[in-house]
Order: C-alpha cells, then sequence, then structure tokens
C-alpha cells in the first residue's frame, strides 16, 4: 500500500479519497509515504485542527472548516494532508469549488490531500478530481510484524511461550487475514492472555472470533461444516480431483511452482449433494467457508449492487486463504436477460465478477452450484473462467447404499440392521436429498407404531414417494444431455 501511495503522490494525484474504518493505520502509512518523499504530513480533524506529524504541534485557528480551506488555498509548500473529518461535508457547494481550486494548485507538484472515509459519496462536480480508492486490510507483513510485537509486549517479564512450527504460524497469520490491523490486535491479546502462550488450539480459536465478525457482514456467511469428503456418497472423479489440490494454498506450493486454483463449477440435478460437497471440501481443507446469495447484492440505487459485489469479493479476498460459496449462481450472476429486465444490471454484475475470476491471485476458491442450464451464459461456463466443471448426477447403486448408511449412522442406527440392497434397489432415481427425507419419514412412521425403525419403513416411504426424476423428466434428460460432452463426471 506504500508504494501505491507514493505512485500516486509522484504522479501528482491532488485529491485522493481512502476507504476505510483505521484512520490510525493510515496515518502510519502516510507518515512512511511523507519520510520517504521528504516532505511533511499534517492531519486534520474538528476537535485538533491542523497538526504537523513531525512535530505534534497544532496550528492555530484551523480547527474550523472555513480556516482549513483557507489555509489549504495559500499553503504554495510540497506536502502532504490527511483530512479526517471533511467528508460529512462533500454536498456543501462551497466545499466542492474549495477542492476543486486545492486540486488545480496543488497539481504543480507533490503537494496532495487524502481525505478518509469509511465510506464516499462524492458530488458529480469532484467525480473528476478526487480519486477513491480502498485501504487495502493487512497483509502477510503486516499482520507477522503484530504477532511477534504483540508476543513481546504481553510479556510483561514473563516469557509467553510460542508453540507453534513455521506452518502454524503460516495458518494463524491466514487466520488473521481479514480483520483489521486493531481487530488482529485485540484477537492476538485475548487468545494469548488466556493461557499466556501461543500454541495451535489458539488458530482455532481465532477462526471462531472470526466467525462471529463477519455474522456482523450482510454479504457474507460464515458457514461451518463438520463434515468431510468421508460424508459424500461416490463422487469419487470430483474427490480425486479435489484430493489433488488440497495443498494448492501452501508456500510448499508456491515453491514448486503451482498455479493457484481458481474454483469448480458444480452443475447437477438439485438434490445431489453439490452444497454439501462445498461445505465438506471447507472441512476437507480446514479452510473457511464464506457463503455468498447473490440476492443480497441487488439493489435499487444506481451503482450499489455494483459496489456490494466488489465488496463482498474484497472481504473474500481478506480471508484468504479460503473458500468461496456461490450457491444457484444462476439465479443472481446468470446475466441472461439482464439487458432488458434491469438495464443491463445483470450484465455488468456478471462482468464484474467473471473478470475477477479471471484475474485473480488471491487464495481464493470459488466453488460456485447450479440447477438451471438455461440460465448460465456462455461467457461463465468458458474454458479459463473456473478450472473445472463437474456434473452431478442422481446417485447410482453403490452410492445410495452408501448415503443410506451415512444417513442411518447419522441417526444413531446400526446401518448393519438394515438391508441396504434392498433400500438402493427400492430407491432408483432419487436423490440424496430425497433419499434422506425418506430416511426421516420413516422415523415418524416408526415412532407412530412405538417400534424401532426398520428396513420396511423406509421402503413404505421410498414407496410412497414420487422423486424429482419423475416428476421432473424431461428437465433431467435435457440436462445429462447437455452435460454429456461438456461437463466432467463427478462419479
Amino acid at each position: 500500500m506504500i508504494t501505491e501511495l507514493l505512485t500516486l503522490v509522484r504522479s501528482r494525484y491532488a485529491l485522493v479519497g481512502v476507504e476505510t474504518h483505521e484512520e490510525d493505520r493510515l496515518e502510519n502509512i502516510l507518515t512512511e509515504v511523507a519520510s520517504e518523499l521528504q516532505v511533511p504530513l499534517r492531519t486534520w480533524d474538528r476537535s485538533s485542527g491542523l497538526v504537523h506529524r513531525g512535530t505534534g504541534n497544532s496550528m492555530y485557528n484551523t480547527s474550523r472548516i472555513d480556516q482549513l480551506i483557507a489555509y489549504l488555498d495559500s499553503f504554495n509548500e510540497e506536502g502532504i494532508f490527511l483530512i479526517k473529518d471533511l467528508y460529512h461535508n462533500l454536498s456543501d457547494p462551497v466545499i466542492q469549488r474549495s477542492l476543486r481550486n486545492a486540486a488545480a494548485n496543488f497539481k504543480q507538484d507533490r503537494r496532495c490531500v487524502f481525505l478518509v472515509a469509511p465510506v464516499f459519496t462524492i458530488p458529480v462536480s469532484l467525480e473528476k478530481d478526487i480519486l477513491v480508492l480502498p485501504l487495502a486490510l493487512p497483509g502477510v507483513d503486516e499482520i507477522k510484524k503484530l504477532i511477534y510485537q504483540t508476543v513481546r509486549g504481553l510479556g510483561g517479564g514473563r516469557t509467553v511461550k510460542v508453540e507453534m512450527t513455521a506452518g502454524d504460524m503460516e495458518q494463524l497469520i491466514g487466520a488473521l487475514r481479514g480483520f483489521t490491523l486493531e481487530e488482529a490486535e485485540r484477537v492476538m491479546v485475548q487468545v494469548v492472555l488466556e493461557d499466556r502462550k501461543l500454541s495451535v488450539s489458539d488458530i482455532a480459536e481465532v477462526i471462531n472470533l472470526k466467525q462471529r465478525t463477519l455474522m456482523r457482514d450482510v454479504l457474507l456467511d460464515f458457514t461451518p461444516s463438520d463434515q468431510d469428503l468421508g460424508a459424500v456418497a461416490g463422487l469419487v472423479n470430483l474427490k480425486a480431483w479435489l484430493k489433488r489440490r488440497q495443498g494448492a494454498f501452501g508456500s510448499r506450493a508456491r515453491q514448486f511452482g503451482l498455479d493457484l486454483p481458481k474454483g469448480i463449477l458444480l452443475l447437477g440435478v438439485q438434490g445431489c449433494g453439490k452444497s454439501l460437497c462445498a461445505k465438506a471440501v471447507a472441512r476437507e481443507w480446514n479452510l473457511p467457508l464464506l457463503r455468498l446469495d447473490p440476492a443480497r447484492l441487488y439493489d435499487k440505487y444506481i451503482g450499489e449492487s455494483e459496489r456490494k459485489l466488489r465488496e463482498a469479493i474484497r472481504t473474500a479476498e481478506a480471508m484468504s486463504p479460503a473458500i468461496l460459496w456461490i450457491d444457484e449462481i444462476e439465479k443472481g450472476l446468470g446475466g441472461i436477460g439482464g439487458s432488458d429486465a434491469d438495464g443491463g444490471l445483470s450484465r455488468r454484475m456478471l462482468g464484474t465478477f467473471l473478470n475477477w475470476l479471471q484475474e485473480k491471485q488471491s487464495q481464493v476458491f470459488v466453488i460456485a452450484t447450479a440447477n438451471d442450464i438455461s440460465s448460465l451464459p456462455p461467457e461463465l461456463i468458458r474454458k479459463g473462467r473456473f478450472d473445472e466443471i463437474f456434473f452431478i448426477d442422481l446417485p447410482g447403486t453403490g452410492a445410495r447404499r452408501e448415503i443410506f448408511r451415512i444417513q442411518l449412522e447419522r441417526r444413531e442406527r446400526d446401518a448393519e440392521l438394515f438391508d441396504l440392497d434392498t433400500l438402493a434397489g427400492a430407491s432408483q432415481g432419487f436423490s440424496g436429498a430425497e433419499i434422506e427425507q425418506a430416511v426421516v419419514g420413516a422415523l415418524y412412521l416408526a415412532f407412530t407404531d412405538a417400534s424401532r425403525l426398520t428396513t420396511d419403513h423406509i421402503v413404505t416411504e421410498l414407496v410412497g414417494t414420487r422423486p424429482l426424476s419423475v416428476t421432473m423428466a424431461e428437465k433431467v434428460a435435457a440436462l445429462r444431455e447437455w452435460a454429456e460432452e461438456r461437463t466432467v463426471p463427478a462419479d
């Protein structure tokens, strides 16, 4: 971030808006920028007025906005300003004109005004004068430095034990990514003070605290999973593909020269385990699972939908390494018909997402699921977007047998007491979700009969159910036909 801001000042950008809640961190970064350029840094807020960062001295009669503007108008030296409380007044025409005048004057040399705010709403008159950019969340080096400083600072004459390997430390740094520097410091203090040591067990606690933080985000859900791929029946090809990429986000993979995997698109019949796969992969790879509901992105105000998508992507990247799960992607980012139905918004949203997916360098593995091929635009499924497109069909006989075993054992029933071959045969054409519901229905039957659950109870439920493969036979057949030459079978 320091290099980027240095380049902006050297390139004669006079007005820069930085979106962040971390005012202190931005001030520290600009201090390094000013030091590198050998120019003074002055900060301003409503309570202190202008303060020279180097000396700490306040400048007389600069606490009011009109006094600040007058100072900027008369300023003719090189220097950097960090203005903290002006964004509330950007709608004022007088402020707009003063900033435009300052922009014209400051472009002559290394003079730059940085405005800071959580979110900017830029008036039309200033759109061409202010460059707005987000302050990236702390990277690996900043977090590593914070960890060492926290451990040393909490010593207080007593040793804080560090019981971590280099690999453990890498995982801890990854778990802390996505926090602001202040949040990361609070989390580190909390986990270290509990037992005055830093150990592998603290990684899980950091992830748990991250989950609580992310739950405040209305765009992404932190979705925990307690089932690995062993709880998913069948899907041999998909499991093998995922197994080969399990360690792809570690430093060892980078040193070996592996490209970062982008993600997969799971296409298939409803209820056949696409969502379960996303959860199981996160558990298997020991990565946080972030669920994006595309419907949350759409907003009635112009530009807000695109901003929300960019914000969700930034959050996912900040949490990396992580898995971003987009369930039923065709319902929110399909893009079909968008030009007529919503003024092209859906197409623009799809374009933003695909451009990120194509170019991303972050350790975010995308798992997108889809049921309706008619809503998938060609640009979404072409090679290069996703690493692979897998088709998840209705489970075969062996997979159905395994699903019954998993569902029975999950409900604390001994699967060996059931005729699994009979159940597998009676459930021809059933999806995994339909098999689960048959077991649930059979449990109600047994409870009503005041008897233990038997094979006959489950068969009764199966016989009384019309699976999706029957009620929507034409759509299932069309999906299979489309996928035959375009996708890789998951099983």
